[in-house]
Parts: C-alpha cells; sequence; structure tokens
C-alpha cells in the first residue's frame, strides 16, 4: 500500500471464494471427534445468504488505497485467502449499507463491489471519501 496510513481498524471483509483448509480444520475436529459436515453446511448456508463468507481482519486507508487483510487465524483456516487492495482512484462510489451490530461499507469499483464491516463504518466511510477527492 502506498502513502501514509491514514486509519487503520479492525474489520470483517466479504470474500465470495472463502473456503476452509481441511489440513487445517479437519486434525483438530477429528482430535475432539466432532464430524466437519455440520460445519460446512452451515459456512454453504452462509455463502448463500450473503455472497460468501465475513473473514476477519484489518482494514486500512492510506493516501493512494485501502487495504484488507486477513488475520492469522483466518489464514491459517482458509484456502488461498490473501489480502485485497483498492486504488482510490478506482472508487466510483463508496456507500454504506445497514447491517447487524455494525454497518457496511461498500466499495464500489468498475468490476466488483468489495464489502466491509467494522465499528464506525459511517466516520471510515467519511474518511475514505474525502481521501478520494
Amino acid at each position: 500500500m502506498g502513502g501514509r496510513v491514514i486509519t487503520s481498524k479492525a474489520a470483517n471483509f466479504l470474500v465470495e471464494d472463502a473456503a476452509l483448509r481441511d489440513r487445517a480444520v479437519g486434525p483438530v475436529f477429528e482430535l475432539l471427534d466432532i464430524s466437519l459436515k455440520p460445519v460446512e453446511l452451515v459456512l454453504a448456508g452462509f455463502r448463500r445468504q450473503y455472497g460468501g463468507l465475513w473473514v476477519g481482519g484489518r482494514v486500512e486507508l492510506s493516501e493512494t488505497a485501502v487495504s484488507l487483510t486477513p488475520n492469522v487465524l483466518n489464514r491459517a483456516f482458509h484456502q488461498q485467502l490473501s489480502s485485497i487492495e483498492v486504488p482510490l482512484d478506482l472508487l466510483r462510489s463508496v456507500e454504506v449499507l445497514p447491517g447487524f451490530v455494525t454497518k457496511i461499507i461498500a466499495l464500489g469499483t468498475p468490476t466488483h463491489v468489495v464489502k466491509l464491516r467494522c465499528y464506525g463504518a459511517p466516520t471510515l466511510a467519511d474518511q475514505i471519501c474525502a481521501q478520494r477527492a
């Protein structure tokens, strides 16, 4: 990410193709003698409902981009989970959506909508808009 970091905070972001890493999760479930199948069914339900899985991590706003980075636990338990960086000059819209407990920020680009949720979402959305200007 380029430029000075303006703000950084804990956040969740929506990952369309998030999937559990069997090598990381399987042994734990085997040790506890728990079937992984119910967990997979619940995760499939979340994917259908939300269009993916909400992944915990951090959001950083810099002078040039919004970056979303999964935390260590999520990187360990999900397959091929990487950071997302959205350059501010690619943003076409910044919208605050309703959410349960925390509001959702939808960052519109020419090809995707990146969604994140955090406490203080309206303030962060205002900061993103101010930085784009």
